[in-house]
């Protein structure tokens, strides 16, 4: 509803506006019938209304006056309708330098009268359309750049947030960030939810977290025990951190890096039992060291010897060291990965390959949220790693033929021929056919097929990849020749075999 301030020194005549229109049917309420310039002032200041109707003759504050200091009020400015017995020109013309729009002589025709209040009313109603489009589109975008803020890529922001954040921190005394950290769809669900409940925003973050900032105060520490619980109560797997508060939306990303760090520090030694305090996990001591050398060759010898016992018992004391100095998660991390590096080299001086465990360097550096999973990466990245060494050693003492098995296992996507093969293992190129034939039932051309179809089996199933890039991928050069093997093989042309798989998942 709109507010309307009256003012006419007359009696009579301030009757006759409170009567004169059914202001309520227009969507107005009288919020002030003043007698007076300065009790309309007063009612402007206190009530802020979207239309004051003034006389220009008043005793003490006339109404161009009324106007004059209205206009230095910092308040949403109303629409005056000005009403006057006189006509002169200057009385208007003061008005219109007022940007009074609606000048009216008294008497008021009705016509007129009635013209003036539905064209306002249009006015104001597209005002408050308006403004009602202006608070929607901020209350969306602020988020979205304090999210920027927080991810690093602050910019001083458009005009129009700048001022809502000048406002929202002039209303409060202070703000606290709340940090959560999970699977995505939980988090932003049950985020989102407890947002609209308090009235917090919520910040959609990339990764597994999002924030909630909200109004520092005692409900700030509730507002995270709450979203605590629900994700127990959901069996969501996540962490809440509160954030030290601070003055101002602009220090958010300070808030943000404490919480942030103070859940991860946290939970990387010890599971969560509740919101984490930023402000006093800073308070607790890390140690920086890194382990000693010789640890980490002991338990690399141990390795390369197949000492099994010898290596678990390197790495959990390397492992209880970290938990009791209470080592830095980066540290750890440091560390496990220069193992993995170890761990590569001495695969690739067996005559391995280590681009199987590129998939663990990309953990070690950027996944581990916990000591614990971290451990258990490493020793089966190290059991692997004993593994390959264990099956090298095992090859080179088999019968040629296993060794060839072995060989054709880790080479069949390259073009071999027979003569090849037996110059590599030193064997008569007929014999080693013949031979092979006698113990697998099958050539070793045909051998190769089939490993190369099995390959592609499964790469049909588990990846997205065209049909002639799987060809080439296992060892085919051209295309028509893999389908035919393919189709031998399995009765089916690639694309259906994928399909079916398919249709069995779904």
């Amino acid at each position: 509803m709109f507010k309307v301030v009256l003012a006419d020194d007359e009696t009579i005549a301030l009757e006759g506006l409170r009567t004169l229109t059914d202001w309520e049917e227009l969507g107005f309420e009288i919020c002030g019938a003043c007698e007076n310039g300065e009790e309309a002032l007063s009612m402007v200041e206190e009530c802020s209304p979207d239309l004051v109707i003034t006389d220009i003759r008043m005793p003490g504050i006339d109404g161009l006056e009324l106007i004059k200091q209205v206009r230095d009020l910092d308040i949403e400015q109303p629409i005056f309708i000005v009403l006057s017995g006189y006509g002169e020109f200057e009385y208007a013309r003061t008005a219109l330098r007022y940007g009074v729009r609606h000048y009216l002589l008294k008497p008021v025709i009705d016509a007129e009268w009635e013209k003036a209040l539905a064209d306002i009313t249009d006015e104001l109603e597209m005002r408050a359309k308006h403004k009602m489009q202006q608070d929607m589109l901020a209350s969306r975008l602020l988020p979205v750049a304090i999210a920027r803020m927080l991810e690093g890529q602050w910019t001083e922001p458009e005009e129009e947030i700048a001022e809502l954040m000048d406002r929202l921190d002039e209303a409060v005394s202070g703000w606290t960030y709340i940090h959560v950290n999970g699977p995505k769809c939980n988090i932003t669900e049950i985020c989102r939810k407890f947002a609209g409940v308090v009235g917090a925003l919520f910040i959609d973050l990339p990764g597994d977290q999002a924030g909630l900032v909200v109004e520092s105060s005692a409900r700030a520490a509730e507002l995270a025990r709450r979203v605590y619980t629900e994700l127990s109560r959901n069996s969501v797997k996540g962490y809440v951190s509160i954030g030290p508060n601070v003055q101002s939306l602009r220090e958010l990303p300070v808030a943000y890096m404490l919480a942030a760090g103070a859940a991860a520090r946290h939970l990387f030694y010890s599971e969560a039992s509740g919101p984490i305090d930023a402000t006093m996990d800073a308070r607790s001591q890390l140690s920086y060291r890194l382990p000693s050398a010789d640890l980490t060759e002991e338990l690399m010898g141990a390795v390369e010897r197949l000492q099994e016992q010898k290596a678990w018992d390197q790495l959990k004391e390397m492992f209880s060291m970290f938990e009791r100095n209470r080592t830095a998660p980066e540290v750890v991390q440091m560390t496990s990965i220069d193992i993995m590096l170890k761990s590569m080299e001495l695969v690739k001086e067996f005559g391995g390959k280590a681009e199987q465990w590129s998939d663990s360097f990309e953990f070690f550096r950027t996944k581990p949220k916990s000591l614990a999973v971290l451990e258990d990466i490493l020793r089966q990245l190290l059991n692997s790693c004993m593994e390959y060494i264990k099956q090298h050693k095992e090859r080179g003492s088999e019968h040629p033929l296993i060794q060839v098995e072995y060989f054709l296992k880790d080479n069949y996507s390259k073009p071999l021929t027979v003569k090849e093969i037996a110059e590599h293992f030193y064997i008569n190129p007929v014999y080693l056919g013949q031979a092979f034939i006698k113990k697998n039932n099958i050539s070793i051309l045909e051998y190769i097929h089939n490993l190369r179809i099995e390959q592609a089996k499964k790469r049909l199933i588990e990846t997205g990849e065209t049909v002639r890039k799987i060809a080439e991928n296992v060892g085919y050069v051209h295309y028509h020749h893999f389908l035919r093997e393919f189709e031998k093989r399995t009765a089916l042309k690639p694309v259906a075999y994928r399909n079916e798989a398919e249709a069995k998942k779904g």
